[in-house]
């Protein structure tokens, strides 16, 4: 399944973006970002793509600009809560893909998963994540010193 808003969309990933995950989830603005800060090992990344390209409670699409790969979205179904995680790519950073890309995941999530809470995590300084969650509609449910929690409900669930 693929969807368009104007010149970007999203698309199912495949075996042949494995290598520019990688690349990506160890860019180092990523890695800062992130819960955990240590690189990524490149056999310990084949077997994590290997296990989430073949779970169905896992969903992965590569966000496309004009053809040309953006960033990621990730939902991973934990019973009826979804747990999100997402990249924008080095080069598209500022340019507001990653609240498009949250809106239209949300919207192709109801084609696999309905009646689902989506949570997000962020540090409490990822002042870009928190902003693209919230104008993806995300609103926060609570936060810490540690990190933030945010959530976006189905309309069937609001």
């Amino acid at each position: 399944m693929c969807i368009s808003e104007d010149i970007i969309s999203l698309r199912k990933i495949n075996i042949k973006d494995e290598d520019l995950l990688f690349h990506w989830a160890n860019d180092s603005d990523v890695r800062k970002l992130s819960f955990n800060k240590k690189s990524i090992t490149l056999d310990r990344h084949k077997t994590w793509f290997k296990q989430k390209l073949s779970d169905k409670n896992v969903l992965i699409w590569i966000l496309e600009d004009e053809n040309s790969p953006a960033g990621m979205v990730r939902l991973e179904k934990e019973g009826d809560i979804i747990l999100l995680n997402y990249l924008i790519a080095p080069d598209y950073r500022g340019k507001k893909l990653a609240s498009k890309m949250l809106k239209m995941a949300m919207v192709e999530l109801n084609n696999y998963w309905r009646n689902v809470n989506v949570l997000a995590y962020t540090l409490p300084e990822n002042i870009a994540s928190i902003k693209s969650l919230e104008n993806a509609g995300f609103r926060l449910k609570g936060s810490s010193v540690e990190k933030n929690c945010y959530i976006f409900k189905s309309k069937e669930n609001r």
